[in-house]
């Protein structure tokens, strides 16, 4: 495996699915101790929408989680928003399990030339887009260890 060299106070965003609440809050407040920034789902609002979290089953359910999602403008504020923590973000986390919106995200901050690693257990290992991880790490406390500084 190869350690990317991080630098201090560094802007992350957090590419994850609603599955992963619990594991995203952790991280991000582990990044915090550290100096870091963090953006993810949590931080864009998509839970203002309808009250609750607009895809708590599965990505598939989200069609029918909001009613006439394609023309409310909160969506449309939810995904400008996205775009703008991936521009200024430095690394992305594709954190695993990912979902079809966490490789999407992924893939834009490739196109955008941000570094992306993957933390956890890669879930689609059949999907080619892995190969734009600069970096793998099997868990959370492996690449907050990467990072250094405070301990995990």
């Amino acid at each position: 495996m190869v350690y990317y060299k991080y630098q201090n106070f560094m802007k992350f965003f957090i590419a994850s699915p609603w599955q992963n609440t619990d594991i995203v809050k952790s991280l991000s407040v582990a990044l915090a101790t550290r100096g870091h920034t963090t953006y993810s789902f949590l931080d864009n609002g998509a839970n203002a929408v309808g009250g609750a979290f607009p895809i708590e089953e599965s990505e598939e359910s989200f069609p029918n989680s909001i009613l006439n999602w394609e023309n409310n403008p909160k969506i449309k504020e939810i995904f400008e928003s996205d775009m703008r923590a991936l521009k200024e973000s430095d690394v992305v986390i594709l954190l695993e399990p990912s979902g079809r919106s966490s490789l999407a995200e992924a893939g834009i901050a490739y196109g955008i030339g941000k570094k992306i690693v993957v933390v956890g257990r890669v879930a689609h290992p059949t999907i080619v887009l892995y190969s734009i991880c600069e970096n793998r790490y099997a868990s959370t406390d492996e690449f907050l260890a990467s990072l250094g500084g405070v301990a995990a």
